[in-house]
């Protein structure tokens, strides 16, 4: 199963709670926005203020990390496995350009402040980023409010117009099951429920006994596997198999509790993502 960032940015979040903003403020998670037909922008967390707007790119990675510059990709060495992935210094950049287009096109003018944050102090930068602010997630309120000290530079009303205009322009951002571009055979993906910090798999734990997250956002991180890897929707057998639960009602019960729209009834019925899905998901984390 893939490993999951949210429990990175839930944690991240706790940290956010003891940061002291100014009187406006807004904390935006997860901004979706389409800019042209083939270009959108994307973002973890936005803060935005009457000072400055401030992007978080949020990373939960295990191991040690070098920002290499040529090119530019993220090395992981893990248990003496190397892995590369894309720049986070590079995604900042189109993240402050696109931004940068939006607030042009917005009449707005607020300078935009970048930060990449790790998740967990454990994660040792062998080789930081040569112009990204790299900070963990715990020393973060230091960089906000260091942020927080600058002049406002808008209106309260032109702070409520701009918080508006973002988020009525987000949408949900739903990608294609990966089966439905490579060839995924369900067999070839581990079924079960794991922590997606340590990867130990749970079995009749309510909690990963190293990392604390409950059996229930567990779940929901599985099932959101689900829909990411295999297909749109999953049925009352899918979710025993995928999740290795004991029975139907198990399942049933699993698949409710997460309010996913149905489709059909009785013996055919499956389920599919709804808008509330993501609204439990964020709950636990906008401020």
């Amino acid at each position: 199963m893939t490993e999951a960032g949210y429990s990175g940015e839930c944690y991240v979040d706790n940290f956010l709670k003891q940061v002291t903003f100014p009187k406006h403020f807004a904390i935006l998670k997860d901004i979706h926005i389409p800019l042209t037909e083939n270009s959108y922008l994307q973002i973890d967390t936005l803060i935005i203020t009457r000072k400055c707007i401030t992007i978080l790119e949020v990373k939960n990675i295990k191991g040690k990390i070098l920002f290499q510059r040529t090119p530019e990709q993220l090395i992981r060495e893990l248990n003496g496995v190397i892995t590369t992935f894309k720049c986070p210094e590079q995604q900042l950049k189109r993240h402050v350009y696109k931004l940068q287009t939006l607030l042009e096109h917005l009449k707005v003018k607020l300078p935009i402040k970048s930060l990449i944050v790790l998740a967990y102090s454990k994660t040792h930068v062998a080789l930081p980023p040569q112009f990204a602010k790299i900070t963990m997630g715990c020393d973060i309120s230091a960089h906000i409010e260091e942020f927080n000290d600058m002049p406002d530079l808008i209106s309260a009303q032109a702070f409520n117009n701009l918080v508006s205009s973002i988020s009525s322009r987000s949408r949900e951002f739903i990608p294609k099951p990966l089966a439905q571009t490579y060839h995924l055979e369900l067999a070839h993906i581990l079924t079960g429920l794991f922590c997606p910090i340590c990867h130990q798999k749970i079995t009749m734990q309510n909690h990963c006994s190293t990392c604390n997250i409950s059996r229930r956002t567990l779940q929901q991180l599985a099932i959101e596997d689900w829909f990411y890897l295999v297909k749109d929707t999953i049925t009352n057998s899918e979710c025993v198999h995928f999740l290795e639960l004991k029975d139907k009602f198990a399942a049933s019960y699993i698949l409710k509790k997460l309010k996913l729209d149905t489709i059909s009834q009785y013996k055919s019925r499956r389920y599919t993502l709804s808008q509330s899905f993501w609204l439990i998901k964020e709950s636990s984390s906008i401020l």
